[in-house]
């Protein structure tokens, strides 16, 4: 019986230390969860301390993993709460309250609203994917790099939530103006500055025309996009006239021949 009220002791501990880590975790926490008193804990361990050094595990290192994917369960909780109701009709508390975490949890993750609301927007579906072809655009010409970038940019809008986002985003801008800065930074700029990179790794392989000024052109390109994105993801009811494979089809061939000689 006292192996078995241990075992669940430690159980429960780890599960609250991955949850709200070492500072949010209290022995009243742990003996509340497990269903037993505080005093009781302390049959078997000194404290806190004592504690976590019996679970074996390194909070850097070994929660890892969890800490990643308790952040990103925060985000897409904030992805729908923001899209839903805006930037001001959404609070830290709020946030809390429908992931499942204690506001002190939050913290741990995200300073502030600030934060959290930029690292929404610009974790998106098109930032990890960029990280994960970015090293293999060495083997694609020049023409299949920019159609590669530009589908995996219109696919950010292609799920309720972010469409949603998105929609908040232009609305609460006018509210808001660094919404706008932020929007700018992490989401057409930060495409843009993706494909500036990819243009300047072809550079010496392709014969791109005098003075061109890359990222303006990276930009022109996006900015396009976005257009699209706007017309049959944002708003609402109109029927999509072409696909996004149609649209990036021609709007890369008009871009390449805008910036090629």
């Amino acid at each position: 019986m006292e192996h078995e009220v241990r075992e669940k002791v430690l159980r429960t501990a780890k599960e609250i230390f991955q949850q709200e880590g070492y500072k949010g975790t209290t022995i009243n926490s742990i003996a509340k969860r497990a269903g037993i008193s505080p005093s009781t804990i302390y049959l078997y361990f000194q404290g806190k301390k004592d504690l976590f050094q019996q679970l074996n595990i390194s909070e850097d290192e070994a929660l890892q993993d969890v800490y990643n994917a308790n952040r990103a369960s925060i985000l897409q909780t904030a992805l729908i709460l923001f899209g839903e109701h805006g930037y001001d009709g959404v609070s830290m508390d709020m946030i809390a309250r429908e992931s499942g975490y204690s506001k002190a949890s939050l913290y741990q993750y995200f300073k502030d609203k600030e934060s959290l609301y930029s690292a929404v927007m610009q974790e998106t579906p098109f930032h990890f994917n960029f990280l994960s072809i970015q090293p293999e655009m060495g083997d694609f010409d020049l023409e299949a790099a920019v159609k590669r970038i530009g589908l995996d940019y219109l696919s950010i809008f292609n799920t309720p939530e972010r469409t949603a986002f998105t929609r908040a985003i232009i609305r609460d801008s006018n509210r808001h103006p660094e919404i706008s800065n932020m929007y700018h930074k992490n989401g057409i700029g930060y495409v843009a500055r993706c494909l500036e990179t990819v243009l300047k790794q072809y550079a010496d392989q392709t014969r791109l025309r005098d003075g061109l000024d890359l990222y303006l052109a990276a930009k022109t390109y996006v900015g396009s996009l976005f257009g699209f994105a706007i017309q049959y993801k944002i708003v609402v009811g109109i029927q999509p006239q072409y696909t996004d494979e149609q649209i990036v089809d021609t709007l890369t061939g008009i871009f390449l021949n805008g910036i090629l000689k």
